[in-house]
């Protein structure tokens, strides 16, 4: 035979609050308070962040005259001179005709090498073409990019989220894109290189005038 104990009112209420609270937590996980935990880039440099890619870098070389002329000979130097910094090696493309641009070929070859480029970092080929087809100079360089600016979707006037509008920064971000030497200080630091001690050297070290039993000092009297 089972024993029925009474139960306190106060505990019956606070039994119904216990449930009542329950019930509306249940309510509120079906979504109600559901966080937006996606992150909104809000810096100019998330919006337009910069990246580093490869691109080819071309030269053309006409070949009507049968030999370089002296513009052409400055134009293949500042080429040379730009594709040195880089690892990429340079390729000559000229017309399988050969002929006249065989010969431009060959004195372009010539003048890579006087300016600086070794000869393990020169490719040649050839593609389908004139005699005096133009010679062609081609290596891969790395560049820094964004995305292009023109990005109007926002109003300026409205100020009232304190954000910055879209297209803030943009034009910031493409001119460092274009004006960074080498694009791969972007990904990774270049090596340090040694000190120059002797330039170190007066910079750390105090100078001192002693004076000498010649000099003299002068007093204004009152």
């Amino acid at each position: 035979m089972y024993k029925y104990l009474p139960v306190p009112a106060a505990s019956r209420m606070s039994a119904v609050l216990l449930i009542a609270m329950s019930s509306a937590l249940a309510a509120c996980s079906n979504g109600e308070l559901a966080l937006d935990d996606s992150y909104v880039p809000a810096a100019h440099y998330e919006r337009f962040p910069i990246e580093v890619t490869s691109g080819p870098v071309r030269m053309e070389v006409s070949s009507r005259h049968g030999a370089l002329q002296s513009s052409q000979i400055n134009a293949i130097s500042g080429f040379s001179r730009s594709a040195g910094s880089g690892s990429s090696r340079i390729t000559i493309l000229r017309p399988s005709a050969g002929g006249a641009s065989g010969k431009v070929a060959r004195q372009v070859y010539q003048v890579l090498v006087q300016s600086g480029i070794s000869p393990g970092m020169i490719a040649q080929k050839t593609y389908p073409g004139p005699a005096k087809g133009p010679v062609q100079l081609t290596y891969i360089r790395s560049v820094a990019v964004t995305k292009e600016c023109g990005d109007w979707s926002s109003d300026m006037a409205d100020t009232s989220g304190n954000e910055p509008y879209s297209n803030y920064g943009c034009s910031t971000q493409n001119n460092i894109a274009a004006m960074v030497v080498n694009p791969n200080d972007l990904v990774v630091p270049r090596q340090m290189t040694p000190a120059l001690a002797a330039t170190r050297t007066p910079g750390v070290t105090p100078t001192m005038t002693m004076p000498t039993a010649s000099s003299s000092v002068t007093t204004a009297l009152p």
